[in-house]
């Protein structure tokens, strides 16, 4: 999308919200229809999670199905859970999150660079910067950033390819110039939807998004990943579910027209009734929930409506049968025993266009704490501790979605029967990260690849074109051959040669 109609787009979205509350601000901000920061930040974060165009294809198809959240539709299981190539799928979010958000978060930067009354705004700008880029390099690898998003202001078309080892190092400094910068009379931050302008959470924010990449290092620099944990622990992470950063997503239409999205609504929530009667959680999610009692069950899942058992397809469910059951990744629902009301559906509340999406959680901060407290990294609180509120957090959290919470004596007894168990930390913590990620995919398969955790189903299907390997990264857009061919070819022969998924990003030690 050329920068004129990213303008073009942001007018449209201020003209079309009404007076929804969290967008009366910037309806009487006289300049809101510009190509100022305010709109901007506001379009970036629409984007993040209204884009069903890459929602759809990087969060859902691709990392729902490698990282095994999701199996049934067709789409899903053919491309994600077989291992099958689609330039499309695989190209989404480079091309939409580079067009629509670097750019925009950059563009800011520039504007916001050395203005006494924009320190905040630019501060905040930067954590977006992380936020974004952080996706691309963990899917990809390599990537351009420090000449990422300077076509327009720099004549920068041609950007050089950043080693993932450097855009890290760059994300550590970023935050932290973020945290130190944000302060009470560094100006206001209008446009924002996470936040409202709330300096004290975005300092959160920084120090709990440092918290993530610094264990992202775990395996591959584990003194430096030792050392970004104990200063973001320091400077202040998230506290409690009330910290999370949430995009509040509208009634809008949805799209996964590259050309026509409406970002207000979510996009991963369009992709699902995209996939309608297709998309189910998998055996694995479900067996999970399920044998450990996990009150999440009931709370992500619909029961099954017909029975699995011999000759009773069709009929309702027998006494005795389980009423949870999941697709195996591989399968299509079709092909479930009993067909694919024999199987649990998605809870409808994760389907609407006003679906709130969850970018990053107290409970996922609480649980990476967890592996740094059994890493020996922080002290000070139990890695046991950590791990019964990451958990809690975890449960708690799905009411933003409409779900009803059970009981605290349901929750607590969930929580005492299934402590952290010495022996099989890592597995548990990272398990659980998993079930916390369920709807930011694209999260999950990256730690799941940092980890090794949980351990998922072989994928015994003839047709997979890696032979059941799972892919340890997206490909490149092929035309990037065309287009920036010397930075291109140089980021290949550092990663293994060859365009291809097999080959590992830097931090992918496991």
């Amino acid at each position: 999308m050329k920068f004129k109609n990213i303008i073009l787009a942001i007018a449209i979205l201020f003209t079309a919200v009404g007076c929804t509350e969290n967008f009366d601000e910037l309806e009487k901000d006289p300049v809101a229809l510009s190509a100022n920061p305010a709109g901007q930040l506001t379009f970036t974060q629409l984007c993040m999670s209204g884009d069903g165009y890459y929602q759809w294809r990087a969060n859902l198809i691709y990392s729902g199905g490698f990282v095994q959240h999701y199996s049934g539709a067709w789409n899903q299981t053919e491309y994600g859970n077989k291992f099958k190539k689609s330039d499309d799928y695989a190209t989404a979010i480079w091309r939409n999150g580079y067009a629509n958000e670097l750019k925009n978060v950059v563009d800011i930067l520039d504007k916001t660079s050395g203005n006494p009354a924009m320190v905040n705004m630019n501060a905040v700008a930067k954590i977006m910067k992380v936020m974004v880029a952080q996706r691309l390099t963990d899917l990809y690898g390599d990537i351009p950033y420090s000449q990422a998003g300077k076509g327009f202001s720099e004549g920068i078309v041609t950007p050089k390819y950043d080693t993932q080892e450097e855009v890290y190092t760059a994300f550590f400094s970023e935050l932290d110039e973020a945290y130190n910068q944000l302060n009470a009379g560094g100006g206001s931050v209008k446009g924002d939807l996470f936040y409202n302008g709330d300096i004290s959470k975005w300092k959160k924010l920084a120090n709990t998004l440092r918290l993530r990449l610094g264990m992202r290092l775990s395996e591959v620099k584990p003194q430096e990943a030792e050392k970004q944990v104990k200063a973001a622990l320091q400077n202040g992470v998230f506290e409690s579910n009330l910290d999370n950063c949430i995009m509040k997503h509208l009634d809008a239409t949805f799209s996964d027209n590259p050309a026509a999205i409406d970002f207000r609504g979510n996009g991963l929530a369009y992709a699902f009734v995209g996939n309608e009667h297709g998309d189910h959680f998998s055996s694995l999610v479900i067996d999970y929930l399920r044998d450990n009692g996990d009150p999440r069950l009931t709370m992500l899942a619909t029961p099954k409506t017909t029975s699995a058992l011999p000759g009773k397809g069709g009929q309702p469910v027998q006494p005795g049968e389980k009423l949870y059951e999941g697709v195996r990744p591989g399968s299509f629902q079709w092909e479930v025993p009993g067909g694919a009301t024999a199987s649990s559906g998605i809870q409808s509340y994760f389907k609407q266009k006003t679906t709130p999406y969850l970018h990053v959680s107290y409970s996922e901060t609480q649980l990476l704490l967890a592996e740094a407290a059994h890493r020996g990294w922080v002290t000070g609180t139990s890695a046991a501790e950590y791990y019964k509120k990451g958990v809690e957090a975890g449960i708690k959290q799905l009411l933003i979605y409409g779900a009803t919470l059970p009981f605290q004596t349901d929750i607590d007894a969930y929580l005492n029967a299934k402590p952290l168990v010495a022996g099989t930390e890592k597995e548990q913590i990272g398990t659980q990260l998993w079930i916390t990620y369920i709807f930011n995919s694209i999260e999950a398969y990256s730690n799941q690849r940092r980890t090794g955790f949980p351990h998922l189903l072989p994928i015994t299907n003839p047709d997979s074109e890696t032979g059941g390997v799972v892919p340890t990264r997206l490909y490149y857009p092929n035309d990037e051959m065309q287009k920036n061919e010397t930075n291109y070819l140089d980021a290949l022969s550092r990663m293994g040669g060859t365009n291809d998924w097999l080959n590992k990003v830097w931090w992918d030690a496991n």
